[in-house]
């Protein structure tokens, strides 16, 4: 693809995103829902003021550590891995099916020049709890903190404990691979190493250091 066509191709991604964005999703926003790959509706069933300042915090520092000062793309920040909590819900509201390689242009395309414009980071997060994927349960895919609460420790999200709430921010890296129901050691490994993480006891070293598996620190 030659540079003009591939600037061409560039500018009507974002167009097409920002129509899509003032017809579906910020009214779905403003009415209290989003759509998973553009189709399946869901309610946005918890407001970003039901998570506590604290429980925000630990989300971002694991999840997306420069989340309120990046334009929605990093690849600076050690412990950020390649995907920020922007490019997260793009990936959810705006694709019908997401494929590694030119859907991550773009992804990146989309998250930098109409999310993080059009969104502000309180909606951003909010979007973000509600739909991250957490696995599957009896057969089920659940998505959001909302049904994970309910599915995994049959509480509302309001109810579970620190550690309950760690338990789900261990899960967003690999739902299956620290699946709490079928994986519950490496799930509890991961709350373990996050902690670490949050005290200060571990200091990601790079941007691809998010499984936090050095072993030169405090923590072990």
């Amino acid at each position: 693809m030659s540079v003009i066509a591939f600037s061409i191709y560039s500018i009507v991604v974002i167009h097409q995103a920002k129509q899509y964005t003032k017809e579906v999703v910020l009214p779905d926003i403003q009415s209290g829902m989003w759509r998973i790959y553009s189709t399946q509706e869901r309610g946005l069933k918890i407001k970003y003021e039901e998570i506590s300042k604290l429980r925000r915090e630990w989300l971002i520092s694991i999840q997306d550590p420069n989340f309120s000062a990046h334009n929605g793309f990093d690849l600076n920040t050690p412990g950020a891995g390649l995907t920020t909590i922007t490019q997260s819900i793009v990936k959810k509201l705006y694709f019908k099916s997401f494929k590694p390689g030119f859907s991550k242009y773009r992804q990146t395309l989309i998250a930098i020049f109409v999310v993080d414009k059009e969104l502000s980071k309180r909606e951003q997060f909010e979007v973000f709890i509600n739909s991250s994927y957490m696995g599957i349960f009896q057969g089920k895919e659940i998505y959001g903190f909302f049904e994970a609460a309910k599915v995994y420790f049959n509480k509302n999200i309001s109810e579970i404990s620190d550690d309950e709430y760690l338990s789900l921010i261990a899960m967003l890296i690999g739902p299956n691979l620290y699946d709490i129901s079928s994986e519950r050691i490496k799930n509890t490994e991961r709350v373990f190493k996050i902690k670490s993480v949050l005290s200060g006891k571990y200091i990601p070293k790079n941007l691809m250091d998010v499984y936090y598996n050095r072993t030169d620190y405090l923590g072990r």
